[in-house]
């Protein structure tokens, strides 16, 4: 039996379209926001060469690893290289991949909506998710930051679903299944493997703790295929790329890392500064109990209700108002950096049920899944952005969860009063629905607004930012005009979709210059590379979320001599007056440098074929 909201027998008298305009208006809204941003998901130079780049480079013969430097595991590079080959290598062919997996991933999460939510409550869930997640302007999931992460987090949702239908029919198939996808998740990008795993695990104990021999049965049955088809892969891959250059130099099982990763991943978790962030994590707490009990607020008629939801809110506003004090601007006052107090909270509130029913059990499975996928922010969940997207849909489930059917029982439980119940369940829906209209309305102004300068080349066509689009734009027609189909550049420290756009070839090993991934010999061969390279592009690309700033002087400084030795600066795109601005400058430019007469020769152009 489906769950009921409280407004649901009344709902069953409307005609089937009424019943199903909540879905309507979901795919609706995800038909508008993919019209309003169309060819706008791209933010040029930051991770987005790489995932354009990198399957080209495959595809033309190069190796994973051992002659392109990788931080995930496989699958997504050749995945994307294979669409390549089908398809053509161009961007249409990314997107087109990015929008069918959003796809994927609305589906998926409506289907895990409706184990614990309506269909009408269901269906607003999942646009929260369209709105928040696939479509948010800095954190979209049809351009991803990293192609491993969207492709794990659909496998990593497919997870999920097949446990929960394990769930309610006790079929081994489902686990075998989850398994399969686990694996899928493990070689291509490992936390989204480890969430599915615990999920599995978690579901699997919640059923059968009292059965020690089902309970050990049937997560052989889930790890069997999850483990057979990892260590296949990694196998192969130890025996034809070594183990020193996947976990030493790549840091494939996050071993090894240098100082810039760690310090990276400690301010994702919030370890960074972790008083403060627990802070944060109270704030945002605070923020979540001062918008119950506005909903109360409004929901109760009688007085002493009326008495106790105030102080309650004026004591929540008294808290938010001491923790944005002591936090200051680290803190955007979003209630969603209170998720792992929320999940928590709904792990034991189904874990002390009696009756272990369909809702229940799905309450308790979603919960545990939707707290691993957030270890890895576990202290700054993100409301959206590069990393949000890939973590949150679950949790907006459950947050929709927590305002239209179990704040109405707390409510009912309390008052004895269905009516008021039945308010506030309404009021909250109300409350939700308006965010996300308004955020859906002010992210389409912001992608039509913000992502203006058209850019038609050779392999894409996009809208970039107004920000940085005439830039781009410069130095693309640069490199067409003065360069041919197939010859060298590089661009520094990141940006190598300028070569993929025009048609040009990178020939560094690492796409990206994160601080410390580099070690002497690569920068060696970075530098033995030079003369075969004419025009070396440095972008106005700092790397403070790594710990330090700009390339050449704070970090791979051999290679940075090298280059101003070799070369000298020949035009500068941008609005500077500087004929020479250094990386860290306000105003984003891109300078291109030419090599020196009187530096060796350089090698004739390598036509394509």
């Amino acid at each position: 039996m489906q769950p009921m909201t409280f407004a649901e027998p009344a709902a069953r008298a409307f005609s089937p379209f009424s019943r199903r305009y909540p879905q309507i208006a979901a795919a609706l809204a995800f038909v508008a926001l993919l019209a309003l941003s169309w060819r706008r998901w791209t933010a040029p130079i930051a991770d987005s060469g790489r995932e354009m780049d990198l399957p080209r480079r495959l595809l033309e013969g190069e190796w994973l690893y051992r002659d392109v430097h990788y931080l995930y595991p496989p699958l997504a590079p050749y995945f994307n290289a294979l669409l390549y080959r089908l398809f053509g290598v161009h961007l249409d062919v990314l997107h087109a991949s990015g929008v069918f997996c959003s796809l994927a991933l609305v589906w998926l999460s409506y289907r895990i909506a409706r184990r614990v939510l309506a269909e009408r409550d269901a269906a607003w869930a999942t646009l929260a998710v369209i709105v928040l997640c696939v479509f948010k302007p800095n954190g979209n999931l049809i351009a991803p930051y990293a192609f491993a992460a969207l492709y794990g987090v659909v496998f990593a949702l497919g997870t999920l679903l097949l446990t929960l239908r394990y769930a309610e029919r006790q079929r081994l198939a489902e686990l075998l299944g989850a398994g399969v996808l686990i694996g899928l998740a493990a070689i291509t990008k490992q936390e989204f493997a480890l969430a599915g795993a615990l999920t599995v695990t978690a579901a699997v104990v919640f059923l059968h703790r009292r059965d020690w021999r089902k309970l050990l049965g049937h997560l052989i049955v889930a790890g069997l295929p999850a483990l057979l088809l990892t260590v296949t892969v990694y196998a192969w891959l130890f025996r034809r790329i070594g183990w020193q250059t996947l976990v030493e130099d790549c840091h494939l099982f996050y071993t090894h890392l240098p100082a810039s990763l760690v310090f990276y991943n400690a301010q994702r978790t919030g370890f960074d500064h972790p008083v403060l962030s627990l802070a944060q994590v109270l704030g945002a707490a605070a923020v979540g109990v001062a918008a119950l009990s506005g909903v109360v607020l409004l929901s109760a008629r009688t007085r002493s209700f009326w008495l106790r939801a105030g102080l309650v809110l004026l004591g929540s506003f008294a808290g938010i108002a001491l923790i944005k004090l002591i936090v200051g601007k680290q803190w955007d006052g979003s209630p969603l950096r209170a998720l792992p107090l929320l999940l928590v909270a709904l792990l034991v509130i189904a874990w002390r049920q009696r009756e272990r029913d369909r809702e229940t059990t799905a309450l308790f499975v979603i919960a545990a899944y939707s707290l691993a996928i957030l270890a890895r922010v576990a202290l700054r969940v993100p409301s959206g952005g590069a990393f949000g997207s890939f973590f949150l849909p679950t949790s907006l489930i459950l947050f929709w969860y927590l305002f239209v059917r179990l704040l109405p029982r707390l409510v009912e439980r309390w008052l004895e009063d269905g009516a008021t119940a039945h308010r506030a369940g309404r009021v909250g829906q109300g409350l939700l629905l308006f965010t996300i209209i308004v955020s859906a309305i002010v992210f389409g102004v912001r992608y039509r607004r913000n992502f203006t300068h058209e850019i038609v080349a050779p392999h894409g066509h996009l809208y970039a930012p107004k920000v940085t689009g005439k830039e781009l734009q410069e130095a693309l027609a640069f490199i067409s005009a003065q360069t041919a189909p197939g010859e060298a550049i590089a661009v520094l420290p990141e940006g190598s979709d300028l070569a993929f756009l025009t048609g040009r070839r990178i020939l560094f090993r690492h796409q990206i210059l994160i601080p410390g991934l580099m070690n002497v010999a690569d920068e060696q061969a970075a530098i033995a590379a030079l003369p075969r390279i004419r025009y070396v592009l440095i972008v106005n690309r700092p790397m403070r979320e790594f710990g330090v700033e700009a390339f050449g002087r704070d970090f791979y400084s051999g290679l940075g001599q090298a280059i101003e030795r070799q070369y000298e600066v020949l035009k500068v795109c941008g609005d500077t007056t500087l004929a020479d601005p250094q990386i860290g400058a306000p105003q984003f430019f891109i300078k291109i440098l030419h090599r020196r007469p009187d530096a060796l020769p350089v090698r004739p152009a390598t036509q394509s074929p």
